[in-house]
């Protein structure tokens, strides 16, 4: 352990004794300053699971994949398609802490500017190859390529190039342009997945991981086969013999589900029909993941702070998550900080009020509403479903919304960043830094809201290199109230990941990023 993490340890444990911060933020702390690396927290899920069976093959849906370039991927069906394949260096567990995979310590210098990463060893590709340093490089060079077609630039904004070294064979130093006590968590971003260093692209082509299970058969837009990687680096994983994802529309996944075509899925509108079904269970989790209504504040008539806070009072939160999440959800309140972040703090909560949101448009100079047209993916559950929610909700104050629901290679593509009004889905993130400085920050890559704000910017500057726990939580107080007041975007909810199972599936253990582990899952013959 050198000087400077020492020093960590001792700031950590103190803050701890005297009370300045809890339990879950010491344990995440220590996880990620690479101080202890807690175990897994399976017990919850496994506590009444049967011993595990090998053999069998597990189904999961998807809906269509925008891409399953490893380092271009942008939405959950190609995540959870390259991530059988793939592994990142850093996992998360069940109650967000993090986990060693690739990676088996980290370990902090120059005040969080400078990270050294150990790698596992003895993993091999799925070709044979074994990982290395040179491996883990030359990814981590591909994600910051502007010419890459990377989507993970805006992620690591503070990791050049130049920044990606190896220190030995199983050893790489990163050096950030800033301090980001945060910096393990990011190594945890989907797109982190690592391949060999001379791996030709063309994913469906060459599917080369160290992941778990291997792809064998890839058909765009209806399924993608996997079987058992049998030189798999953790000791009796996988469990399962093989791995089928299917593509399915939302309505059709719950049908598949309830008609035992498929072991899993996750579309919230099918809680109402499997609640009551004894061959299906419903594994819910918290997480920092949402739908936001993003607002051009560069553009009229967004680009006046009482318009957006009138849209913003209009929103009847609880209605919003019982009719597009069924009821799960926690209330958001227009800033990013989850109620899951350890950094959260509680601030006024908004609530639906129509008199004084007509109150401030015609402060604004549109004392009858104005008409706009809300973009968003036709092919995203749910997000027409809240499209449609959100346009009721704002009818009453007269603003008159025309829907614009588009598919999702083309929405994804350009139209979220660039239409003056849209609503997006957010995954899950390990700290709330990943989404302030990719979608936040004066021109941030995914700033969708156009938002600049300079006292902002700073704030997340500092939060980002803090380790003082007390300056933190208020550093992280001061952030919320602002994005609450400015309101860059309508965050009225945090969605609690859903996963539906049959009731033969055991052993798994949903994330809160959203995540699909199946190296653990197995399929019970009883039941």
């Amino acid at each position: 352990m050198s000087d400077e993490t020492r020093e960590y340890a001792h700031h950590l444990r103190t803050a701890y004794r005297t009370g300045r911060i809890d339990r879950r933020e010491f344990v995440k702390w220590s996880a990620i300053l690479g101080l202890s690396l807690p175990r897994l927290n399976v017990a919850r899920a496994q506590s009444e699971s049967p011993v595990p069976v090998a053999g069998g093959t597990i189904r999961f849906t998807v809906e269509p994949a925008a891409t399953i370039e490893p380092h271009q991927l942008n939405d959950d069906a190609g995540i959870g398609t390259v991530h059988q394949v793939c592994e990142m260096l850093v996992d998360t567990d069940y109650e967000g802490n993090l986990q060693p995979r690739l990676a088996t310590s980290w370990t902090p210098g120059d005040g969080g500017k400078t990270w050294t990463v150990a790698l596992r060893q003895g993993v091999k590709f799925h070709n044979g190859q074994p990982m290395t340093a040179d491996d883990v490089v030359a990814t981590f060079k591909r994600l910051v390529d502007p010419n890459s077609g990377s989507s993970a630039l805006a992620t690591f904004d503070f990791l050049p190039g130049e920044g990606v070294r190896k220190v030995d064979d199983f050893t790489v130093a990163f050096d950030l342009s800033r301090a980001v006590v945060d910096f393990p968590a990011y190594l945890n971003s989907y797109q982190a997945v690592i391949l060999p260093a001379n791996w030709p692209g063309d994913f469906a082509k060459n599917p080369i991981g160290t992941g778990a299970f291997k792809m064998v058969e890839h058909v765009p837009q209806q399924r993608v086969r996997y079987e058992r990687n049998p030189d798999y680096w953790l000791e009796g994983a996988p469990y399962l013999d093989g791995v089928e994802a299917i593509t399915l529309s939302p309505d059709n996944a719950v049908t598949a589900l309830l008609g035992n075509s498929v072991d899993m899925t996750g579309n919230p509108a099918a809680l109402p029909l499997v609640r009551d079904n004894p061959n299906i269970k419903s594994l819910t989790i918290g997480t920092s993941g949402h739908d936001g209504v993003f607002m051009r504040v560069d553009q009229e008539p967004f680009s006046d702070k009482r318009v957006r806070q009138a849209m913003a009072l209009c929103m009847n939160r609880p209605d919003l998550i019982a009719s597009v999440w069924q009821g799960l959800g926690e209330l958001g309140n227009d800033n990013v900080f989850a109620p899951v972040f350890p950094l959260y703090n509680e601030i006024e909560q908004r609530v639906q009020d129509y008199d004084r949101a007509k109150a401030l448009l015609s402060e604004a100079g549109h004392p009858n509403g104005f008409s706009a047209t809300l973009t968003t993916s036709s092919d995203t559950a749910p997000l027409p479903t809240m499209a449609a929610v959100v346009q009721q909700m704002l009818k009453p104050v007269g603003i008159d919304i025309e829907i614009n629901a588009e598919p999702s290679s083309i929405y994804f593509n350009t139209d979220w960043l660039e239409t003056p009004l849209n609503i997006t889905n957010w995954g899950g993130r390990a700290t709330p830094s990943q989404y302030l400085s990719t979608a936040y920050v004066t021109g941030s890559v995914w700033n969708a809201s156009h938002w600049s704000n300079p006292t902002f910017d700073g704030l997340v500057g500092q939060l980002d290199a803090e380790l003082d726990f007390d300056k933190r939580k208020a550093l992280a107080k001061q952030i919320q109230t602002i994005m609450t007041d400015e309101v860059p975007s309508i965050i009225p909810f945090f969605i609690n990941g859903v996963t539906f199972v049959r009731d033969n599936v055991q052993g798994y253990v949903p994330d809160r990023i959203g995540f699909r582990d199946l190296r653990r899952t197995f399929l019970s013959p009883n039941s």
